[in-house]
């Protein structure tokens, strides 16, 4: 029996996501594929564009046979921390051989020697990192510079949002110890951050761009993942962005002091004044962000204290949930997958609860994650479907 693991947002499940999916499973020859995947909130620092019910959903038509989610406080942390997240998921499942993930360098050797430094942190590169950090540099960037001046040239591997991750992937193996087998698959066409949709393979970013443009996305998706964006559509349960959360953000951050701001998680250096004025001086979310955009804090970086604000993560919350994983939730399976379940539970494999109904014993480990549902369903326009605990209340998808 071979399993591989998989790291996803699907947001949404698109043409290029099919392609990796059947590529990892002609490269890795398994018999199964579990997939972690992003709740609610992904992370970019945005809510998903539809909930992580509608995305199951799709990740099971595509052909993945379960779905676990990632819990939120790693799916908006920094690409470290959702990496070491989701890995950990796949490691403490104790039943996953490989992983395969996408990447701009489509060869694993380069990106695992960086993850190596990474990961032992040798005095040199230590040294380097705060030389370029006292520069005033965001933290990516001067790990970037640092890493440079490491090897003399990384080729730009860190300059693309794949390999950084695909590179955070590798370094959460070396630090778990982990006897996971890591593959990686060339990334084809248009790169993560493109808004511009140019072919029939484009990134997640371009399709919610153009999500208004019906006939242009619909190339770009497989049918049954259009369908499903449609369907919530139509329900009135997305799209779902930053801006139908506004009113909640503005009114969360004018309520609080900069003194009770300061204690929310990555909020340092008097940013907390700045996001104070930010608030106070703008209307929309757009305008608040470019007010504190700074050379250290990057517009996805914003994003995601805007939702550590909204969901209370102060610092002290944050290194008390960040610590590990202590629960796997499952969101949907199909038969296979179901088969994968009862061995795992059979020959007790796994030390921690597995979640698959909710229930309101499962209300204290899940309370992070009931209530970032609980604000996401806020942003519907369906008023019908704004119901609280839904985490307690939606069954898993079952195929």
């Amino acid at each position: 029996m071979k399993v591989t693991g998989i790291i996803v947002e699907y947001n949404p499940l698109h043409n290029g996501h099919l392609y990796h999916l059947q590529q990892t499973k002609q490269v890795t020859n398994c018999d199964y594929v579990v997939a972690v995947m992003s709740g609610n909130f992904v992370q970019r620092g945005e809510p998903a564009i539809v909930n992580k019910w509608a995305r199951a959903e799709a990740a099971l038509n595509a052909g993945v046979d379960l779905v676990i989610e990632l819990p939120v406080i790693y799916s908006i942390s920094s690409a470290e921390n959702f990496a070491y997240g989701a890995i950990s998921i796949l490691n403490k499942l104790n039943i996953i051989d490989s992983i395969c993930f996408g990447s701009e360098s489509g060869d694993i050797e380069p990106l695992f020697k960086i993850a190596q430094i990474l990961a032992e942190e040798p005095k040199e590169y230590k040294n380097l990192l705060k030389k370029f950090l006292k520069q005033g540099l965001p933290y990516p960037k001067a790990r970037e510079f640092a890493l440079n001046n490491y090897f003399k040239d990384t080729n730009n591997l860190l300059q693309t949002s794949n390999n950084i991750l695909g590179v955070e992937y590798l370094k959460a193996l070396i630090k778990l110890n982990s006897n996971i087998k890591p593959y990686t698959i060339k990334r084809i066409k248009n790169n993560y951050n493109d808004i511009n949709i140019t072919s029939n393979i484009a990134s997640a970013t371009s399709i919610r761009h153009n999500f208004d443009n019906y006939d242009l996305i619909k190339t770009t998706m497989p049918e049954f993942s259009f369908e499903i964006i449609q369907r919530e559509k139509q329900l009135g349960k997305g799209p779902v962005n930053l801006n139908n959360l506004a009113d909640l953000i503005f009114y969360k951050i004018r309520s609080l002091t900069a003194n009770e701001l300061s204690k929310i998680h990555d909020i340092s250096e008097g940013l907390e004044n700045k996001i104070k004025y930010a608030a106070e001086e703008s209307s929309t979310i757009e305008e608040l962000l470019n007010l504190a955009l700074s050379k250290r804090y990057t517009k996805t970086r914003l994003q995601r204290i805007l939702l550590y604000i909204l969901l209370d993560i102060t610092k002290e919350v944050y290194l008390q949930t960040i610590k590990e994983i202590n629960y796997i939730r499952i969101l949907a399976a199909n038969s296979k997958g179901r088969k994968l379940l009862k061995y795992v539970k059979d020959k007790e494999l796994v030390d921690i609860p597995i979640i698959i109904n909710p229930s309101k014993y499962d209300k204290e480990l899940l309370s992070l994650d009931i209530k970032a549902t609980d604000i996401y369903v806020l942003g519907y326009n369906n008023p019908k479907y704004k119901i609280a605990v839904q985490d307690l209340k939606n069954k898993p998808i079952l195929l």
